[in-house]
């Protein structure tokens, strides 16, 4: 009697809940949102979390992945670059961090809830990361890591989840000074977890397999990082290649990791062959990535020292900002790199004149930290970690 009146008071919270990997659909649309993003075709993800939001508005997932559709079109399709769409992304995160907020209170035995309210949080930190905006960062990702362990918490073998608490211990593990001393009064990162964490995510996730692999190799490829390893990053990145062919930014992630393996001569090959599709104006290939692939191509003859070739490149990035409604961060970048140029050619005066036009554009992604250490000082490559990398900072 006393069990069946104990059933009877808490049965709503027992057996009422709703639990999101028990539906289907949800979970079919949202693995097919998420696979239209990985392809960059921000638009059709938008329309299939527009018709889930439609269906299940108080559900978190169709309002997380229009968010992240948003942050794939600001991210890939407009280079980071675009003032206005910083703002409506911030505003479709807060919009999904409300709901999904309301929905675990609702339903706290809903793990998926859980980290897709941790997911939208680190698309908050991701936004804050892009403006180098490290406290906000820190602040907004620990909400997100917290998400993520009460996720792992409901449901062990949630392996999505470990994407969040694998890039916190990874990054609360590697980030350089004040920020790593903040991450430690919470949590003493630990990076070689955080990349073991990945891999399990890699391994055996489901909506988050791709995103862990990238970031995977990110880490695989940051210059003279204590956990680089090119040779497994161009190993992995061809393999993406292969899942997702004829995608401009799976072919720019090979070009990194063959670039961090100094295979320069296949380097340019794949470079060279990445301008042609854009000339050819190849599905995913915008125009758009010009700046990248002039400030890329920049950037590995001034590795081989072949300066002229370097200029003339690097002059078309620039160039290009005149057709750019805001400047890119590469054709910025590529005036900054000029001015790297013209420091190792011994031409300071130039290369001062160069930095300085790089500052007179609206900084949004903090460049003016490393150009102002180029002021005081000419560039050489071991000014400071960056100085050889391929992308910007």
């Amino acid at each position: 009697m006393k069990t069946l009146t104990l059933m009877i008071l808490f049965g709503n919270s027992l057996f009422a809940q709703f639990i999101t990997k028990d539906n289907k659909e949800i979970m079919d649309k949202t693995y097919e949102g998420m696979e239209y993003i990985y392809s960059i075709k921000p638009d059709k993800a938008k329309a299939v979390f527009e018709e889930l939001i439609k269906k299940y508005p108080d559900h978190p997932f169709g309002h997380f992945g229009y968010a992240m559709s948003k942050w794939a079109e600001l991210e890939y399709l407009e280079e980071e670059s675009s003032p206005t769409l910083f703002d409506d992304y911030k505003k479709l995160t807060d919009k999904a961090i409300d709901v999904g907020k309301v929905w675990v209170k609702k339903n706290p035995n809903d793990a998926n809830a859980y980290m897709c309210l941790g997911g939208t949080y680190g698309l908050m930190a991701r936004l804050y990361i892009m403006k180098h905006s490290w406290f906000n960062a820190y602040i907004v990702g620990k909400k997100a890591v917290n998400n993520m362990r009460q996720a792992l918490k409901v449901d062990p073998e949630l392996y999505d989840a470990y994407l969040g608490t694998g890039t916190w211990e990874y990054y609360a593990g590697t980030l350089p000074g004040v920020i790593r001393w903040l991450a430690k009064l919470v949590v003493n990162g630990d990076a070689k977890k955080g990349i073991e964490y990945l891999k399990l995510c890699a391994e055996k996730g489901h909506f988050n397999r791709t995103a862990a692999e990238l970031l995977l190799i990110e880490i695989y490829t940051q210059t003279n990082g204590k956990y680089s390893n090119p040779k497994l990053a161009v190993e992995w990145s061809k393999k993406l290649v292969e899942h997702y062919p004829g995608l401009a930014q799976m072919q720019y992630v090979l070009i990194v990791s063959l670039y961090e393996s100094k295979d320069y001569d296949a380097t340019e090959k794949e470079m060279l062959e990445y301008l042609k599709r854009i000339d050819d104006k190849r599905e995913s290939y915008y125009p758009k990535f010009y700046p990248r692939a002039y400030t890329s191509l920049g950037t590995l003859y001034m590795m081989r020292k072949d300066y002229d070739k370097a200029i003339s490149y690097l002059n078309r990035a620039r160039d290009y900002i005149k057709e750019e409604k805001h400047p890119s961060r590469w054709a910025v970048w590529g005036v900054v790199r000029l001015g790297n140029i013209y420091d190792l050619m011994g031409e300071r005066d130039k290369a001062i004149s160069f930095y300085k036009e790089a500052l007179s554009y609206n900084d949004q992604w903090g460049f003016k930290d490393y150009i102002e250490q180029y002021l005081k000082k000419p560039f050489s490559f071991n000014v400071n970690t960056i100085a050889t990398q391929l992308p910007p900072p």
